[in-house]
């Protein structure tokens, strides 16, 4: 099977440590992983010699840095809409984002994208609503946006992944975008209509806090221009560096497949892979999570995971 992984990212050596770990994590995986394409946009105005000269790990490694072209790069959305921009590689196409991480084979989810009888999304559904945590007000709130954009008849029978009770409301199909995975089909389907939607769905929420959100609710518009299936994966397929998964259907932090280290409580997570003091500080302390503990582990067992030359003695 063919697949590849699309990253958004800015230029610095946050985010490019961030594709490093990404890549070794997929290399120790072996196989169809270590082989498969990671298709890296960088947005910022970003210059691809620069890249290159910044990353020389990457050359033995299956990265392809696209830098967004500068009539459209910015600090914003322009790397996630870049992300659609190339036709796919191969049967199933994954969007991840830069701080997240493949610690076990996904094996099961590829061969039910590739066997999928119609274009199909799959994803973890957001963890909170990007409205409100009140469900009335959160409900509202998608049926006005439903109505602007010709979907006022959607229903709203998604629950997210951390607030599964009736007080948070739901919504149409809504994935975090921190690991999406999409058949051939779907992506061909999609692809077009991203930039106009995330561009619509930005000046719709231009002025409220959801403003942030804007390129995950433009997935569900586009989920629901096109009638593409969709299908709700687990937290293991997307779990926070934290135990709170372990609660809305983790079962052991042994199973996680994806790591998503986008919570800093317990570390930089910015910045744990270039700072040596910070890298040398997470991999000797001991950490009383169970998820943080494995994401530690995993980070240990890779070859030279700090983003940086190693050192010659």
């Amino acid at each position: 099977m063919n697949f590849e992984f699309r990253i958004p990212i800015l230029p610095g050596p946050e985010f490019f440590s961030n594709i490093k770990l990404a890549a070794l994590s997929l290399a120790k995986l072996g196989g169809a992983y270590a082989a498969a394409p990671i298709v890296v946009s960088v947005g910022g105005h970003a210059d691809l010699d620069e890249i290159y000269a910044v990353n020389r790990w990457s050359r033995t490694y299956p990265v392809i840095w696209r830098p967004v072209p500068h009539p459209v790069s910015d600090r914003g959305f322009s790397s996630g809409i870049d992300r659609y921009v190339e036709s796919p590689r191969g049967d199933v196409v994954v969007m991840i984002d830069a701080d997240a991480c493949l610690m076990r084979p996904i094996d099961d989810l590829l061969a039910s994208m590739r066997g999928a009888e119609r274009p199909l999304v799959a994803g973890l559904p957001a963890h909170f609503s990007p409205f409100s945590r009140n469900g009335a007000e959160n409900n509202a709130a998608w049926r006005r946006l439903l109505d602007e954009f010709g979907f006022g008849d959607t229903p709203l029978d998604w629950r997210y992944s951390e607030s599964p009770d009736e007080a948070s409301g739901r919504s149409p199909a809504y994935f975090n975008y921190g690991f999406v995975a999409f058949n051939r089909p779907a992506f061909i389907l999609i692809q077009p209509l991203i930039r106009s939607l995330t561009e619509r769905v930005t000046r719709y929420l231009r002025d409220t806090p959801s403003f942030v959100f804007s390129g995950q609710i433009a997935l569900s518009l586009a989920i629901l221009t096109v009638g593409v299936d969709t299908l709700a994966i687990g937290p293991e397929y997307n779990c926070p560096n934290s135990d709170e998964m372990l609660a809305y259907g983790l079962r052991d932090a042994a199973d996680v497949r994806v790591l998503h280290y986008l919570r800093g409580d317990q570390f930089n997570r910015h910045s744990f892979l270039w700072n040596r003091n910070e890298f040398d500080a997470f991999c000797s302390r001991s950490f009383s999570s169970p998820v943080l503990e494995a994401f530690q582990h995993h980070v240990r067992s890779l070859t030279y995971p700090f983003y940086g030359e190693p050192v010659r003695r």
